[in-house]
């Protein structure tokens, strides 16, 4: 079960580059802010004119052993990114399904928000999760 919920939270911590296509995202120095459950976290990065250049598709793309077998798809609703994954864990007899919504609320933030379904050796779970993107300066020198 550890394994699907590091999968879905790798989902979710795309890098916010990932919705850099309409509208533009600022670069610079971003905090992102997630919330699961009860549990809040916050980190911080940098974001380079050449990372919000990449497109949503680009950067939904798996990445990494753990994503081998998860499709990503997505579409663009005015400054909203419809988002699902569906991704099957065989070596720990499962599934998972994210979707969710990434809104730009301006081109210095942005909030996610997703509820991913797992099922792993016929027992079910659902989590849910928002994270909030907010540029907070320019990427330290």
């Amino acid at each position: 079960m550890k394994k699907a919920i590091l999968i879905s939270v790798t989902a979710l911590l795309l890098p916010v580059s990932a919705i850099a296509a309409p509208p533009q995202m600022a670069p610079g120095l971003w905090e992102r802010t997630m919330t699961m459950g009860t549990n809040t976290f916050t980190d911080k990065e940098c974001f380079t004119p050449e990372d919000v250049k990449q497109s949503a598709e680009e950067m939904l793309r798996p990445e990494g052993e753990d994503m081998d077998n998860c499709k990503t798809s997505g579409k663009w609703v005015g400054n909203v990114f419809h988002f699902t994954s569906e991704c099957a864990v065989p070596d720990m007899g499962g599934s998972m399904t994210t979707a969710g919504t990434m809104t730009f609320e301006s081109s210095s933030h942005m909030v996610q928000e997703a509820r991913t379904t797992s099922s792993v050796d016929g027992a079910s779970q659902v989590m849910t999760m928002k994270i909030d993107h907010k540029r907070i300066g320019d990427c330290p020198k």
